[in-house]
């Protein structure tokens, strides 16, 4: 595999300009601090913990997760077939009993989305357009939970029917571990999908032996947006303490004049 050594260009603020870049490849992460309010984050963060603890994530169980992801549904037709069955209930879950309220960071991220791009965006839908796509999800690292460098795939079946030229990765952090406990984002470098799949582990992601340490690691804080290309493989810093929570989504860029598609 081809160890691509490249500087992260970061841009600290959501933009219309910063957006345009991050889907062209001029910048590979957008960093806003205080995107959300933290009053609000300290608000839900306990109906989160009671939701996610009661949640199951299929895929590992490094980390919680509610609702079925994308990432699930790629792996067997039953996988997809739950995946848009469940994403509305997930969705008011997430909206009406986590939120309530409060506003959700995601609604409010996609509506900036839908103004600043000149296409718009909007959620999802599956290929026959009858149904939403998941538009946002909520996730909790508990102590000793950690995420595997990986990339997320345009090719996974699920998402064919989009056409994307590149998929955009979208944190909102509700929670973080204290300082040097663990929880950061890590990135390594941009990979292909071939190159991907022909090292990938059984279970998911890479083996953090065969690439070595993260070149680049960033510590958000409570309220923080981070949005970054996901073709660059990335991961998360075991926790040692306290917990990692953040509301996630993908924008899936199709081109200039097309509009973005949120799921998750």
């Amino acid at each position: 595999m081809p160890r691509i050594s490249e500087e992260l260009q970061i841009a600290s603020e959501l933009s219309p300009r910063t957006l345009a870049q991050l889907m062209d490849g001029t910048l590979q992460v957008i960093w806003h601090p205080g995107f959300y309010p933290s009053d609000l984050c300290d608000r839900v963060l306990p109906r989160i913990s009671e939701a996610c603890e009661n949640a199951s994530y299929t895929l590992t169980a490094d980390l919680q997760s509610l609702g079925t992801s994308i990432g699930e549904a790629a792996e067997s037709a039953g996988t997809r077939t739950n995946y848009f069955e469940t994403a509305s209930a997930t969705t008011q879950l997430i909206r009406d009993d986590l939120f309530r309220s409060a506003p959700s960071p995601l609604d409010r991220l996609r509506v900036l989305l839908d103004e600043y791009w000149p296409a718009g965006a909007h959620a999802a839908r599956s290929a026959d357009g009858r149904l939403h796509m998941l538009p946002g999800i909520v996730r909790r690292w508990p102590r000793g939970g950690q995420a595997n460098p990986h990339i997320d795939q345009r090719e996974n079946g699920v998402l064919d029917h989009l056409g994307l030229e590149r998929r955009i990765g979208m944190n909102v952090y509700l929670e973080v571990p204290e300082a040097e406990a663990g929880g950061e984002i890590e990135f390594w470098w941009r990979i292909s999908e071939d190159d991907y799949t022909d090292m990938r582990r059984d279970d998911y992601g890479l083996d953090r032996s065969a690439i070595g340490p993260a070149p680049h690691a960033l510590s958000p804080q409570a309220g923080d947006l981070v949005m970054f290309d996901a073709a660059i493989i990335h991961g998360v810093a075991a926790v040692t303490a306290g917990s990692r929570v953040t509301a996630a989504c993908f924008a899936g860029f199709s081109g200039n004049g097309r509009p973005l598609a949120i799921f998750a």
